[in-house]
């Protein structure tokens, strides 16, 4: 069984995948959800599955960037469930997560994942979709959302929170998902995926901390 976390927007999401390969979901929108939902979450997946957590074969993580104060109270929750256990836990990039539960189809395309950042800047991530396998294209970065808007073309995905920001008109080639495309169920989607599960990394709880990408891009732009 499989415990996943995504804590890294507004979003509060909690999914469990039993032995079967059927996945559970419990999960809110809203500031100041997570420290209030979060255990609550969990536990109530894992007493629908007649388990606890040393039952788990991996618990996983979207580990940033994103919301400091998300990503903090995650890491955490997951430092406090896997104290004095040896369940193995693993995280990957947040924004690679997003486009794990995008209907991307047939057609080759560029897609962006986003996640709304302070000031006029986006959190960014740009994969590319060659119509049967999805790539990196740029690791993730703290952008303008002037920088973002010149990134968009035809045939592209814009997905996550913050794309509003952008300005731009959805079309027949230019699709736009909010937060349903944020979901702790895209870290399992990920984890069972023979090509996407190498972007997981294994970590040790009790030293982890999440990728708090935007103290440092940010604060070095505003030193410029």
């Amino acid at each position: 069984m499989i415990l996943a976390i995504e804590t890294s927007t507004p979003v509060c999401s909690v999914a469990l995948q039993t032995g079967a390969r059927r996945t559970w979901e419990k999960r809110i929108e809203g500031r100041s959800v997570h420290s209030e939902r979060l255990f609550t979450f969990a536990k109530e997946l894992l007493e629908r599955a007649s388990c606890g957590i040393e039952d788990l074969d991996a618990v996983l993580f979207s580990g940033g960037p994103g919301s400091y104060t998300g990503l903090r109270i995650g890491a955490s929750a997951i430092k406090g469930m896997l104290f004095g256990r040896t369940v193995p836990f693993h995280t990957c990039p947040t924004l690679l997560s997003f486009a794990a539960g995008l209907p991307l189809g047939e057609t080759p395309k560029q897609i962006l994942t986003v996640i709304d950042a302070r000031r006029s800047h986006l959190y960014v991530q740009k994969l590319l979709w060659n119509g049967a396998e999805l790539t990196i294209d740029s690791p993730a970065a703290v952008e303008e959302l002037t920088t973002i808007r010149e990134m968009v073309t035809s045939h592209t995905i814009v997905a996550g929170t913050g794309w509003e920001r952008l300005k731009i008109k959805r079309s027949e080639t230019l699709t736009c998902y909010g937060t349903e495309a944020i979901s702790a169920k895209n870290l399992v989607t990920m984890w069972n995926h023979p090509k996407l599960n190498k972007h997981f990394t294994k970590e040790d709880p009790q030293r982890y901390d999440p990728d708090y990408l935007e103290l440092a891009q940010l604060n070095n732009s505003k030193g410029k």
